[in-house]
């Protein structure tokens, strides 16, 4: 077992014990909602007012903790690029020089940042445009920010913030799925948008919605500071065949435009849109030339114009590159939005394809989702910037209120499935209905998922359009008695998913009695050594059979504290009320059955060093590569000292009888922090550190000591 240990007052900064005239630092943040899809969003900016002694300087360092990881991009150095940090000490916001350092995936720190209070007695500080992994962070919940100052005694009046909400940003319609039939689709002479629609070309649209105001925004909106690109969409089809031909519009003026892009199959006539530039804005979407497959790269093929420069007719057409596996994708790019208003934008799929009666019907599929996207939820010195996760945008009918209207709807009626029987009795047949409840054409697929066992279930089919009876065969063959359960998932995309549950009931014999726990060895939690047991601290017990929904251990009768188990070990706290005894009868109990009494040996103190867990000044782990300087203070984490003994320390050939604090470890149950001062007169070494106890009779008991560099 490997355990590390991390002093919670990291998320409230770091405590050096610096003097400064400082009364208090009032925090704030205004935060905004960010997209759920999102690996980079720019969270709320962070505020600091400080009062203190006018005139007074002070050298400080900062720490700001997220619930979740920094995703700015990050150079050598661990130095992270994009944020800015400005200071107002009486004469105007000016920058702070330091470099924001990343000290853990979710932590940046800011060391030695020059303060000088103005003459009045104040300064203010602002920290922006840092990005965050929004996708770790559920739907609703909060993005919080934990503030630390190293100046002490200088109260932060919040020092956790709310720099973000998550919510979804993209939602997404189809008004129906191409179908390539025999009878083709015809291509007019000149392609263009109202030619391809005079031609009665075959098309079907997809409506990009947002989430909430502002979730589409250009390259020059405020959460696109420092950002690569504007708000991308991507939109990728498949199952063509090799000749078929696909064509999109070049731009799409959204809905709050002079005249929205639409192929009329929506509520909106049918048109090639037309925009106008305008102080508020309004939503437009260029096509990306030259983008890649994750929708990053390339330039938009449309720049809108100055506000005032007049109203624009759009009818550019592109064909988009088909592959050997019939797939396409094209990439928009927000070039223009609004805001304030919750917008949104659809586009028409035209489809070429020459009549062929020997053709089979096929029906394409179409995904759409932000762009770019990518895997990496960190911060990155090459991933782009905005990027978003493969989230699958929810139907947007809701938003818009057309969800019975034009849009498929799924519909799955049948009760549960129940079936019953013994192996070799013959194969169960039941079945459910799907239907399609809404408009357009509505495509599904059903899939198995086993809660326990596998196989026992097929499907008659396993995909439709529209409705369609779907047998249902279960076989009780090959399983053991017992109760299995799966679930049957219909997914027809944005027209929604059901499922339904499925029980096959086998005839059981008498369950199998429960194995008996089995204790083979008691040791401490930090060295894993055979030593005594302390009451208060921790303790490892190894053996057989810990696995159960209920596990708990008990010294002479008194409950233990179980932390964590497994199914061949246990640790635990040991309960401090077992006092000045000098043995126990140990029990482990697992759902109701329990171990035989095994008498353990108990001590008022048997110190140990956790591995791992001796930390520098700066909060780094002790190493070779990371030394503590003479006269800096070492953290160690201990288990197994008392309330009541002399604590004492051992560094090289020195003796420390006076520890800078010896102590339970903050929200560390069962865990001891000593803190040692280096001798001053310590020369670049690597030698070892030991804690040790003396009880009043003078006996003392050190720990295994731990390896410590020295620089």
């Amino acid at each position: 077992m490997k355990c590390v240990f991390r002093s919670s007052v990291l998320l409230l900064g770091f405590i050096n014990f610096l003097s400064a005239q400082v009364s208090s630092c009032v925090t704030s943040a205004v935060p905004p909602i960010v997209s759920a899809e999102g690996y980079t969003e720019r969270v709320g900016d962070i505020n600091y007012v400080c009062n203190g002694v006018p005139g007074a300087s002070v050298v400080a360092n900062f720490t700001i903790a997220m619930n979740t990881n920094i995703s700015n991009r990050i150079s050598s150095g661990n130095i992270l690029t994009g944020i800015i940090f400005t200071i107002d000490q009486g004469s105007g916001p000016q920058p702070v020089l330091v470099q924001p350092l990343l000290n853990l995936p979710n932590t940046l720190v800011y060391n030695g940042v020059s303060l000088t209070f103005s003459a009045q007695g104040t300064l203010a500080l602002r920290v922006s445009d840092i990005r965050v992994n929004a996708t770790l962070v559920s739907v609703n919940n909060q993005i919080i920010a934990s503030l630390g100052i190293n100046v002490a005694g200088v109260p932060l009046t919040t020092s956790q913030l709310t720099v973000g909400t998550p919510q979804r940003g993209l939602y997404v319609g189809y008004s129906s799925a191409i179908v390539c039939a025999q009878n083709g689709s015809p291509l007019p002479a000149t392609i263009g948008f109202a030619s391809l629609i005079a031609a009665k070309t075959v098309f079907a649209s997809t409506r990009v919605t947002e989430g909430f105001a502002d979730a589409f925004g250009p390259h020059s909106a405020g959460n696109n500071l420092n950002a690569d690109t504007g708000q991308r969409i991507i939109a990728r089809y498949s199952g063509l065949p090799q000749d078929a031909s696909l064509f999109v519009p070049d731009v799409v003026a959204g809905s709050d435009a002079v005249q929205p892009t639409a192929g009329g199959d929506f509520e909106v006539p049918a048109s090639g849109g037309a925009y106008a530039p305008s102080a508020n804005g309004s939503l437009l979407l260029a096509r990306v030339a030259g983008a890649n497959a994750n929708g990053a790269g390339g330039v938009p093929v449309y720049v809108p114009g100055a506000i005032g420069s007049g109203t624009v007719n759009f009818d550019s057409i592109s064909q988009l590159q088909l592959d050997s596996t019939g797939s396409a994708y094209v990439v928009y790019e927000v070039v223009d939005a609004n805001p304030s208003a919750q917008e949104t934008a659809q586009f028409p799929t035209f489809l070429g394809l020459a009549p062929s009666g020997t053709r089979t019907a096929s029906q394409t599929a179409e995904t759409v989702f932000f762009a770019p996207q990518s895997t990496v939820g960190s911060a990155s010195p090459t991933e782009p910037l905005p990027r978003y996760a493969g989230v699958t945008p929810q139907p947007d009918c809701g938003i818009i209120g057309d969800c019975s209207t034009y849009l498929p709807q799924l519909s799955v009626g049948n009760p549960p499935l129940q079936f019953s029987g013994a192996p070799g009795t013959g194969v169960q047949q039941g079945y459910f209905v799907v239907a399609n409840t809404g408009g357009g054409v509505l495509q599904w697929t059903a899939s198995v998922s086993y809660s326990n066992g596998s196989g026992w279930l097929s499907l008659d089919a396993y995909q439709g359009i529209n409705g369609s009876n779907v047998r249902v065969y279960a076989s009780p063959d090959g399983l053991t008695p017992g109760i299995y359960k799966a679930t049957i998932a219909v997914n027809a995309g944005s027209a929604g998913s059901q499922s339904l549950p499925v029980t096959l009931t086998v005839t059981s014999p008498p369950a199998a009695p429960a194995p008996v726990p089995l204790i083979s060895s008691v040791v401490s939690a930090a060295s894993f050594a055979a030593v005594p047991v302390v009451p208060g601290s921790l303790t490892t017990i190894l053996g057989s059979g810990f696995t159960g929904k209920t596990v708990s251990a008990t010294f002479n009768t008194l409950p233990a504290t179980v932390l964590f188990s497994n199914a061949s070990q246990i640790n635990l706290m040991v309960p401090a009320a077992l006092g000045q005894v000098s043995s126990a009868q140990l029990v482990v109990t697992v759902d109701g059955s329990s171990s035989a009494a095994q008498t353990v040996q108990v001590a008022q103190f048997e110190p140990a060093i956790f591995s791992g867990a001796v930390l520098n000044q700066d909060y780094s782990v002790n190493d070779v590569n990371h030394g503590a300087a003479a006269g800096s203070i070492l953290q160690i984490f201990v288990t197994g000292l008392s309330t009541s003994g002399t604590v004492t320390g051992h560094i090289f050939n020195e003796d420390i009888s006076a520890p800078y604090y010896a102590g339970p470890a903050p929200g560390l149950f069962g865990v001891q922090q000593v803190d040692l001062v280096v001798p001053s007169d310590l020369t670049a070494m690597t030698t070892e550190v030991s804690i040790c106890e003396a009880g009043s009779d003078g006996v003392k008991v050190c720990s295994v000591a731990a390896p410590l560099t020295v620089k």
